[in-house]
């Protein structure tokens, strides 16, 4: 493992002093062992290989990623990746590094998925593994691998399976779009969950606070979005104090896809939900995810590993705007009231917008933690031997039929075993890196990730660690030999239907 940069320059300076001849007083020490470097994992929700511009996909619409490309253009693209054809199966493969034919988790969990296919509580997982080693391990955003339906541990089952602290979401989707806007305005009235124009207005929240917005320019968000944003319920042309129109019934208990979402927080062992009134489950769900990341970094002691996962929700369905403010790049500048969330054509852009908003907060969290810097013109600086932090970016499955970018086939999308359905980006970029900028053309499948994961926590046999089946092939020679040949021979992927309540409890062929 490398060395910090102070562990590096202290050996430094004892391998002079032997050179010169130099001598201390009393006997010679051993150095010091490095520490094992932190590991920041982010996934990608529905983003499949051919989103990816730093890929050379995303035909002539990629979605805007200049912060992860600065990361793949310093690290390694493996570009030959295989995950599973749906979200909770392919992140089951990260975490256990063991394909669905052993968890039992063949499709994405919903509500009446058994505990039989979902992750066990003896299941060896990656945090688990890494705390053995020493790690502190957090995971951000979302979740599903168990739980809460059809789990003795509900919504504590990130605990269960090793994670130390837990914010985010522990079932797969985001709520559906609340077409009333908070109960301001009637069944159907808004297809993206806020009011789309730029009229004045109220802006309310839950604790009974209320702020006047006035009329935005036409290049800002429309006034809903900004008010949705900051966790509030917006009323046009209405003033606070004055009453309420007779139609509008503010409703602070409706889930609002990205905006308004039940939230669990697991810390020191308690798990708490978060109701929707609270003004933490209120807000875009991808920045929500980005602060408590950070958050969580900067509060790391020195002198202890960490591996912290932020699994960002989007870009998956259902699609909805993303603030303007973290889409910079896009063009034309996205509106509620240009684009209709309930259309596939103008969700392909909506996914786009989402797609770049994630990128931002992306960069955010690099540089508030002190991974990245920004340069004058705005661009990330990334320097992977700066810090002691390995970075691996993956996409849990394909993207879905709707959203994939030419020359791809849309119907061989997301949940199915063909190419586009599972075909994943990922990036490893960090001090382990020999050669960085390149790429492996190599077959590697996501459950290689576990292995990865384990051996750069200083691990040196990881199979021998798990007493069950792990199907990982190594991971990390790529990184520090550029000319390694391919670790394997075949690649694999599996689809089917879970264990579900009232069905017969037989896994598929």
């Amino acid at each position: 493992m490398h060395p910090t940069t102070t562990t590096g320059a202290a050996l430094a300076a004892a391998c002079m002093l032997a050179a010169c001849g130099g001598s201390s007083s009393g006997p010679a020490t051993e150095a010091p062992t490095p520490q094992p470097p932190n590991i920041l994992f982010v996934v990608m929700d529905d983003v499949g290989i051919d989103q990816m511009r730093s890929f050379g996909y995303g035909g002539q619409d990629a979605p805007p990623m200049p912060n992860m490309e600065a990361v793949a253009n310093a690290g390694v693209k493996f570009r030959n990746t295989w995950s599973m054809p749906e979200c909770s199966p392919g992140r089951a493969a990260f975490f256990t590094g063991r394909y669905p034919l052993r968890t039992n988790m063949y499709q994405a969990l919903g509500p009446n998925d058994l505990a039989n296919s979902q992750l066990s509580p003896h299941d060896a997982t990656v945090p688990k593994l890494l705390k053995a080693a020493g790690y502190e391990n957090a995971m951000f955003g979302k979740f599903h691998l168990a739980g809460p339906e059809h789990n003795e541990a509900g919504n504590s089952t990130p605990l269960q399976l090793g994670w130390d602290h837990f914010y985010g979401w522990v079932g797969g989707l985001p709520g559906s779009v609340d077409t009333t806007a908070g109960g301001a305005y009637g069944a159907g009235a808004w297809s993206c969950g806020f009011y789309p124009h730029h009229f004045a207005g109220a802006c309310h929240f839950a604790d009974g606070a209320c702020e006047d917005m006035p009329q935005p320019a036409l290049s800002e968000d429309a006034t809903g979005l900004q008010c949705l944003a900051k966790g509030g319920v917006f009323v046009d042309r209405h003033r606070c104090g004055t009453p309420l129109p007779a139609s509008a019934r503010l409703d602070f208990g409706r889930e609002n896809a990205y905006y308004v979402s039940p939230l669990v927080v697991i810390d020191g062992g308690r798990t708490e939900v978060v109701p929707l009134t609270d003004a933490r489950a209120r807000g875009y769900r991808t920045t929500i995810e980005t602060d408590a990341a950070i958050r969580w970094i900067k509060a790391r002691p020195a002198g202890t590993p960490w591996m912290a996962t932020v699994s960002y929700s989007a870009a998956h369905t259902p699609w909805q705007h993303a603030p303007k403010r973290l889409t910079p790049l896009s063009s034309p500048r996205l509106s509620g009231n240009v684009l209709d969330c309930t259309s596939p054509v103008a969700g392909r852009a909506i996914q786009n917008q989402m797609t770049e908003a994630m990128d931002t907060e992306f960069g955010r969290l690099l540089v508030e933690t002190g991974l990245a810097a920004r340069a004058d013109d705005g661009s990330l600086r990334y320097d992977p031997q700066a810090a002691n932090t390995v970075i691996v970016v993956v996409g849990d499955n394909g993207s879905l039929g709707y959203a994939v970018k030419p020359p791809f086939s849309l119907p061989l999308a997301k949940g199915t075993s063909y190419q586009t359905g599972v075909w994943v980006p990922l990036i490893v970029a960090g001090p382990q890196v020999a050669a960085p900028g390149r790429a492996v053309e190599h077959m590697v499948n996501t459950v290689d990730l576990f292995q990865l994961f384990g051996e750069l926590a200083g691990i040196a046999d990881v199979h021998a660690q798990v007493p069950r089946t792990v199907d990982s092939a190594g991971l990390l020679p790529y990184l520090t030999t550029p000319a390694q040949a391919s670790l394997r021979t075949v690649n694999f992927t599996q689809s089917g239907v879970n264990i579900q309540a009232g069905a017969a409890a037989t896994a598929p062929a």
